[in-house]
C-alpha cells in the first residue's frame, strides 16, 4: 500500500472509483453529501473539496488528503488534519474506500500508516476520529488500532438528519502496532513547511 498527497491528476481516478457512492446500505458517514447523485455531480463535489483543502491550507489549520493505492491502483482516500499542530501535536483523521475495496483490511492499514508516520516523523502525541452511530466499519477500524471512546455529540449528517457522532481518541503512548517496514519520503520538507522544529 502507498499513500501520497492527492494530486490534480489523481482526481479523475478517485472520482471514477467513487461513482455510485462509497457507503454500504446507504448509511450516513459524512457531513457533506458528496457521494450521491450522478457521476458528474460526484466528480464535481470531489474536485471542489480537494481544491478547497489546498486553497484553505495554512500552517495553523491544514488538511492533507492522501490517495491510497494498492498495486498502483487507487482504492480510496485517507485524510489527516492538524490545527495549531506544533503546539497541539494532535491529528484528526477521516477516510473513504471504494465499495469494491471495502472489507479487505485496507481501512485499518491506511490509518495505521498515518499514525505511524506522524508519531515517528512529526512528533504526534494524539489522534482523534469520529463516526456516526451505525457506522460499524469505521468503529471497528478505530477499535483495532487501540482508540478509546471520547464522548459524543449531535451533528447533522449528509442527508440532513440529526445523528449521534461518537468520538474516539488514541494517545501515542498507547500505540502498540508499530510498522517497522514503513518507508516515508519527503518528511523533512513537510516538517519545515509546517514549522515543526522538535
Amino acid at each position: 500500500m502507498e499513500l501520497s498527497p492527492v494530486r490534480e491528476a489523481d482526481i479523475p481516478e478517485l472520482a471514477e472509483i467513487a461513482y455510485g457512492g462509497v457507503r454500504k446500505d446507504g448509511i450516513e458517514a459524512f457531513l457533506v453529501d458528496w457521494d450521491s447523485g450522478t457521476d458528474e455531480q460526484i466528480a464535481r463535489s470531489l474536485a471542489q473539496y480537494h481544491w478547497s483543502t489546498r486553497a484553505n491550507f495554512s500552517v495553523d489549520d491544514w488538511t492533507i488528503e492522501f490517495t491510497v493505492r494498492v498495486d498502483g491502483l487507487a482504492v480510496g482516500v485517507q485524510g489527516a488534519n492538524g490545527r495549531r499542530y506544533p503546539l497541539t501535536r494532535t491529528i484528526s483523521t477521516g477516510s473513504w474506500l471504494a465499495l469494491s475495496e471495502q472489507g479487505r483490511g485496507y481501512g485499518t492499514r491506511m490509518r495505521r500508516i498515518i499514525i505511524e508516520t506522524f508519531i515517528r516523523h512529526f512528533g504526534a502525541t494524539r489522534f482523534d476520529t469520529a463516526y456516526f452511530e451505525g457506522n460499524a466499519a469505521s468503529r471497528r477500524v478505530s477499535e483495532k488500532l487501540g482508540y478509546s471512546p471520547n464522548g459524543h455529540r449531535t451533528r447533522v449528517g449528509q442527508n440532513g438528519t440529526a445523528l449521534k457522532e461518537n468520538h474516539m481518541t488514541l494517545s501515542a503512548h498507547d500505540w502498540k502496532l508499530p510498522d517497522k517496514e514503513l518507508q516515508v519520503t519527503g518528511h523533512d520538507a513537510v516538517r519545515n513547511f509546517l514549522t515543526i522544529t522538535t
